[in-house]
């Protein structure tokens, strides 16, 4: 199954989803991706459970801005997350330690 768009990455974080590593989490990361396929969308995790959202949070407890193009790379493993966001490819704002949490949610 090809990931091509942000609705792609969201499904693919459904299917990934480890809800025992989400214990004790409560927050709401925000997805603001531009380009062709992109959007907005942002997921609930709470209660070792997760819903995905179209549209702008009121106040997120993250933020991810970047291009579809970046965005899937990331996603994907073809490019390195920490040289995204330090040259600004992939911006990330809010609660640092959570971001680092995020990942192993659903690839850890």
């Amino acid at each position: 199954m090809p990931i091509d768009t942000l609705d792609d990455v969201m499904a693919m974080y459904e299917r990934k989803f480890d809800p025992e590593k989400a214990e004790g989490i409560d927050a709401v990361v925000q997805f603001d991706i531009s380009g062709d396929g992109g959007g907005q969308r942002y997921l609930t995790i709470r209660d070792k459970e997760m819903q995905v959202a179209e549209g702008a949070h009121a106040d997120p407890t993250i933020t991810v801005r970047s291009s579809l193009e970046n965005f899937l790379k990331l996603n994907l493993g073809e490019a390195n997350p920490m040289a995204l966001m330090m040259t600004g490819k992939v911006k990330v704002s809010g609660s640092v330690p959570l971001a680092m949490k995020f990942i192993s949610l659903f690839f850890g």
